[in-house]
């Protein structure tokens, strides 16, 4: 009667399902314990460490911890059980191997605590963390860096796949142990009793299931965990279309639980404490938000793309990764990955062959490109001197800008890094022709060197000269409206200080000239007299003219007042210029030279008008009178100097002006002073002023009194 008793009151007081939430446990611990600078191996003896504490909880040691001694538990795996049903009959050893099943646990007894799901999940982690490691540790092997990734073990003498074999390995007992996760979580096993069986055995008994020992939410997540494991595993085994199933699941699921969270925080959850928004309910909600974009998104994408990869080729694969690849740089991204890989073998495939980028123009000359070293550099800046382009024209037709600017600029930056690892290849060339003695053939290779030089350095100068002439007229079309003030002036001086630097290292760039008058030697290296050093003398004039411009208005602003070294530069401005006009004329295949000489009149016409303004400022802060400053116009009505511009109309409020008396005024106005008058004062105030009340009003009030 005690059991039935003690039956009838769990079924009418039954435990309520636990919630735990998973990803919110291993999001703090990852970003404590390594995984956040990819140190796994950090990361799996932190799981070990873990476990231990885990198994050795005084409510659970008893079912998680494998010595013999509790060979009469639950978790005691059935295939162990001797004749007589006792667990590993065959050894008498205290601390022997027990072997644990927690699927024997019924769901009252994972109920009662939350470490019978925190064991699997953390074996779990353990184990794909050390599987992340041995992959580390293979890539630092195979890319010539030092061991120590797995602590004192940096496997040097494995090859790559018995790397990957040990990685597969690791990873399909991470997927056990998170699926095993996933089954305790929806365990409905009631717990066996006498009474029980008595039941079950009579006629007509009805099996009952037992409430599972967590949520929903959690069932959840554990389900959505084991889902991303086993995508993993299928991924690390190159079963495409499995992981692709599970990675659909696993973003289906962390969708679903944002949803709900959502959901949860606006209706029922959403206001607590007389309004506060729960702040956890909003974290989770970004959590699963950014787990399935950032996390399990892109490996599916990769996935898609393993699956469309049979039948396309190197140029469709480019532009398939380039369409579906994340928006995020991350390193692990694998379509980001695969799309370099794949950039890299055709560059190299390109260089090899010798089809493109096999001879460059530069001064005349056609310079033939023989190393595939530096073709794979030129096919490299070729590629992305593209990337760059269209990230400008991205952000033409962007609506955020601040997102396509910085994406811009990355692209700029890396074009840059690729001329200057062409001229440092060249250079390295050189280096090693500079101890050999001259010959046709020497010098005949130095030439082609010392042209491929002068190439990348020229193509790198005019890009940054181009860029920072754009942000020059963006400053000018900017603030064409509003007008510009002395900070712009500065800014475009600077700009234009820059840009003159840049042209008079284009004129001294070396190359030139013809392979018989080469001779390899220091003086060869002279500025050679062709179209090429004609133009760059054209631009520095230009440039010369409309630094002049600029200072010249430096000087003639409103804040400097310098008129005579601004028309001292407005004059050396318009005579540059005149200069540069005749020059750019003169050079018939220059570049942009009509959109260059239409710009240049523009601006020459701009000088004069310059001039004509600072010559009328210059002649009125001159001329002006010291007494017309001091009075208003109103009181030089008759004066016939020149006007100041600052000079106000009237003055308000009018000055004080003295008038003449005797001192009799004042003994007469003595005849008419009389005592103060008090009480008509104070009845005045009391009518109308009502000044006593509201000055006591307030904190402060009693001190106005």
């Amino acid at each position: 009667m005690a059991s039935a008793s003690s039956t009838a009151n769990k079924t009418t007081h039954p435990q309520s399902p636990m919630r735990i939430y998973l990803h919110s446990e291993l999001s703090s611990v990852h970003a404590s314990h390594g995984v956040a600078h990819e140190d796994y191996a950090q990361y799996a003896a932190y799981c070990t460490r873990r476990l231990s504490r885990l198994r050795h909880g005084k409510a659970v040691k008893k079912e998680l911890l494998h010595c013999r001694m509790y060979k009469s538990a639950l978790s005691t795996k059935i295939e162990e059980a001797g004749k007589d049903g006792v667990a590993g009959a065959g050894s008498k050893a205290r601390h022997a191997y027990r072997a644990i099943d927690m699927t024997n646990l019924p769901s009252e007894v994972l109920a009662s605590h939350v470490n019978f799901f925190w064991e699997p999940l953390y074996c779990a982690e353990r184990c794909w963390a050390a599987s992340m490691a041995v992959k580390a540790e293979g890539n630092n092997i195979g890319s010539g860096g030092g061991g120590g990734a797995l602590g004192g073990d940096p496997k040097k003498d494995w090859s790559p796949g018995k790397i990957r074999a040990h990685s597969i390995k690791r990873l399909r007992k991470a997927a056990k142990f998170a699926t095993l996760l996933e089954t305790l979580a929806k365990s409905t096993k009631k717990a066996s009793s006498a009474d029980e069986e008595l039941e079950d055995s009579c006629e007509g008994a009805e099996e009952e299931m037992a409430q599972p020992p967590v949520d929903g939410h959690t069932q959840m997540e554990a389900r959505a965990y084991a889902s991303w494991m086993r995508g993993n595993l299928a991924l690390e085994q190159n079963q495409w279309q499995t992981a692709c199933n599970e990675y659909q699941t696993a973003i289906a699921l962390c969708e679903s639980l944002a949803s709900d969270i959502n959901g949860s925080n606006t209706s029922e959850r959403g206001m607590a404490d007389g309004g506060n928004v729960n702040l956890q309910q909003l974290e989770l909600f970004d959590f699963f938000t950014t787990r399935a974009q950032n996390v399990i998104a892109p490996l599916l994408r990769y996935c898609h793309y393993e699956l469309q990869e049979k039948g396309m080729s190197p140029t469709e694969k480019i532009s398939f990764l380039q369409s579906s690849s994340s928006v995020s740089d991350k390193p692990h991204d694998p379509l980001q990955t695969k799309l370099h890989s794949l950039k890299e073998q055709s560059l190299q495939s390109q260089a090899t062959s010798g089809s493109s980028m096999s001879q460059i123009t530069f001064r005349e000359n056609t310079i033939a490109v023989e190393t595939k070293e530096l073709r794979m550099a030129l096919l490299k800046i070729q590629d992305l001197k593209s990337d760059w382009e269209g990230g400008n024209n991205d952000k033409s037709g962007s609506t955020n800008n601040n997102n396509a600017s910085g994406g811009s600029d990355a692209n700029f930056m890396a074009l840059l890094s690729g001329y200057d690892d062409a001229i440092s290849l060249t250079n390295q060339e050189l280096k090693q022709l500079a101890t050999l003695k001259s010959g046709p053939a020497v010098n005949a290779k130095k030439f082609q060197l010392t042209n491929i030089v002068g190439y990348c350095k020229y193509q790198k100068l005019k890009l940054v000269m181009g860029r920072n002439e754009d942000l020059a007229k963006g400053i000018i079309r900017k603030n064409r409206k509003k007008g510009l003030s002395l900070k712009h002036f500065e800014e475009m001086a600077h700009l234009y200080d820059a840009l003159l630097q840049d042209a008079r290292a284009v004129a001294s760039l070396p190359g030139g000239g013809i392979p018989g008058d080469f001779n390899g030697s220091n003086a060869s290296t002279a500025a050679v007299e062709d179209e090429f050093l004609l133009e760059a003398n054209a631009n520095i004039l230009r440039l010369r003219s409309l630094r002049c411009y600029y200072l010249a208005k430096m000087h003639a602003s409103s804040l400097v007042h310098k008129y005579p070294e601004a028309l001292a530069l407005l004059d050396q401005a318009e005579s540059l210029a005149q200069e540069a006009l005749e020059e750019i004329g003169a050079c018939d295949q220059m570049e942009g030279g009509d959109v260059l000489l239409e710009d240049l009149e523009n601006v020459s016409e701009e000088m004069r008008a310059e001039k004509c303004r600072v010559l009328a400022e210059s002649y009125l802060n001159k001329n002006a009178s010291s007494n017309s400053n001091k009075k208003c116009l109103l009181e030089r009505l008759y004066d016939y100097d020149i006007p100041s511009a600052s000079a106000p109309l009237v003055h308000v409020p009018p000055k004080l002006e003295p008038m003449a008396c005797k001192p009799s005024f004042f003994d007469v106005a003595l005849n008419y002073v009389s005592d103060y008058p008090v009480e008509e004062l104070e009845q005045a105030v009391k009518e109308y002023g009502g000044g006593a009340n509201t000055a006591s009003k307030g904190i402060l009030g009693w001190f106005r009194r």
